[in-house]
């Protein structure tokens, strides 16, 4: 069987609408479904004070009133509770490194922002050395809308494992691929795509859509039945991208581990989609 998808499960809204997503996922890839909450250790203090005790009984409670939840909604998926003893952020890096796919609520463990994700989950998923998506509060249907798996594209250094994971996400979900490579004006911002043809075709754009067809051609060979549509704007990236997320069912973007002096970071179009971003966002790491 191949590796589990993982969820953070801290009691929220937001994690219960992760979790329902995560175990649609992984009825798709054919795999289990692991429930991680975590509580932090007692820092070798005895007895173990009373607010540690009440944080272990809620994240274990979580776990159960989950995957009570799911269970009554997936009867035949595979679905499994884990409680770490571990600090969040060490929970979900933990759990992340044997699953395919982790997952987590727009308001992440251990509290809400006002960019929609929480701290912890904001520094899991700067630091996610693997695939990790982040899913909205707004509850999800049961059978959610067909729509395009956007693959957002803003450097023209070619991303293979980025690329693949939006194909096998179309595929697993027999919808569209629509690739999108968006660059910075180098003038006022036009919200248009660029237009085939030679008018108004600059040397950048025609550069565009070449490297953008040569980058999916093997793509598409491998994987035939997928409809793809290439488009190139020139747009703010981050902009671009939450505009066409819109419109998707899902949103596959690659990200670069950034590390700063106050720790590690999503870059600008990430950080955009993730709180932004209608769809659920998948995360692809890359050096």
């Amino acid at each position: 069987m191949p590796r589990p998808v993982a969820v953070g499960i801290d009691g929220s809204a937001a994690s219960l609408a992760a979790a329902a997503w995560a175990a649609r996922e992984a009825e798709l890839r054919g795999t289990s479904l692991h429930l991680v909450a975590a509580w932090p250790p007692p820092n070798g203090r005895a007895p173990e004070p009373p607010e540690a005790i009440a944080r272990r009984h809620w994240a274990a409670r979580s776990l159960d009133l989950a995957r009570d939840r799911l269970r009554g909604r997936h009867p035949r998926l595979d679905i499994r509770a884990r409680l770490l003893g571990l600090a969040p952020r060490e929970a979900l890096l933990t759990a992340g490194l044997t699953a395919d796919l982790l997952v987590l609520g727009s308001c992440g463990l251990g509290g809400t922002s006002a960019h929609h994700l929480g701290s912890t989950g904001a520094e899991t998923a700067a630091q996610a050395d693997f695939p990790l998506a982040l899913v909205r509060t707004t509850p999800h249907p049961a059978h959610p809308p067909a729509g395009p798996v956007l693959l957002a594209l803003d450097t023209q250094r070619v991303r293979d494992d980025v690329i693949a994971v939006a194909f096998e996400e179309a595929a697993l979900r027999e919808v569209p691929l629509r690739a999108l490579y968006a660059w910075m004006p180098a003038r006022p911002v036009r919200t248009y795509p660029v237009m085939p043809g030679p008018y108004g075709h600059s040397p950048h754009a025609r550069r565009a859509e070449q490297w953008l067809t040569e980058a999916l051609l093997p793509w598409r060979q491998k994987f035939p039945d997928i409809r793809v549509e290439e488009v190139c704007l020139e747009d703010v990236p981050a902009g671009a991208v939450t505009a066409a997320a819109h419109h998707a069912v899902l949103a596959v973007l690659g990200h670069r581990i950034r590390t700063a002096a106050d720790g590690a970071r999503l870059g600008a179009v990430a950080r955009a989609a993730v709180h932004q971003a209608a769809c659920p966002v998948l995360l692809v790491p890359h050096t």
